[in-house]
């Protein structure tokens, strides 16, 4: 793969973004939720990408390489856990042909300049507690967890991390 470039999405990015959202939850999700992945609905999933695009108050990016879009992160107000001085990560998945190249990386860093941009000090980011792999990321990246701080998702498990900007 060619470099990366980290962009904001805009709306005509909605289907790339959903396919990689599809992409990612099958790898990561699909043994033990296989019913919400297969679920998800394209042309649903494009449309509300591309709403969340033209939000103000969020920012959704992506990594492009060799053209394509190979990931995304969609940033925020912190979804109903948090103060005031808080943003969150809100999703970061990356196509898994694409992962291990360097795109979450560049998607966390762009989120961690745009939620300090919004005068935020720390971000927050729910892991699937049981998928491994996210949480090594996530502490690689400088977040830990909140002890104590978990909640479902889906029917999983999540345990929340922050981390200050």
């Amino acid at each position: 793969m060619s470099s990366l470039v980290i962009r904001a999405a805009g709306p005509d990015d909605g289907p790339a973004i959903a396919a990689v959202q599809r992409a990612a939850w099958q790898a990561t999700y699909g043994a033990w939720i296989p019913e919400v992945v297969a679920g998800l609905d394209p042309v649903r999933t494009a449309d509300n990408w591309a709403r969340a695009s033209r939000r103000p108050d969020q920012r959704v990016a992506v990594a492009v390489g060799d053209g394509r879009v190979v990931g995304y992160a969609w940033s925020g107000p912190p979804d109903g856990s948090g103060d005031a001085d808080s943003g969150e990560l809100l999703a970061l998945y990356v196509h898994p042909a694409a992962q291990r190249r360097g795109a979450g990386r560049l998607l966390v860093a762009d989120a961690l300049a745009w939620l300090a941009s919004t005068g935020r000090e720390r971000c927050l980011v729910w892991a699937v507690e049981r998928f491994e792999p996210a949480r090594r990321f996530y502490e690689r990246e400088g977040f830990t967890s909140d002890p104590g701080l978990t909640r479902p998702w889906r029917g999983l498990a999540e345990i929340r991390y922050s981390r200050p900007l």
